[in-house]
């Protein structure tokens, strides 16, 4: 599964992409990114996007707001 950060714009997106093998490897990586990741959610979010190919899956985090995309479900 693949995580990117949200950016204002894609390819800003993109330059951040990681590898995350399932939930907890993303609550971690965002730990490392905010120092905490209590409250992750993950949804669907517009089916497929036609500028990178992804079946694309929105992450925000409570008191946040949206951290980033997946190419996924998780």
């Amino acid at each position: 599964m693949r995580f990117r950060e949200h950016r204002g714009t894609l390819a800003d997106s993109m330059a951040t992409v990681v590898e995350v093998a399932d939930r907890a490897a993303l609550v971690a990586h965002v730990e490392n990114l905010l120092g905490h990741a209590a409250d992750i959610e993950v949804k669907p979010y517009g089916g497929v996007d036609q500028r990178n190919g992804w079946d694309t899956y929105i992450v925000t985090l409570a008191g946040y707001g949206v951290l980033g995309f997946t190419d996924g479900a998780l």
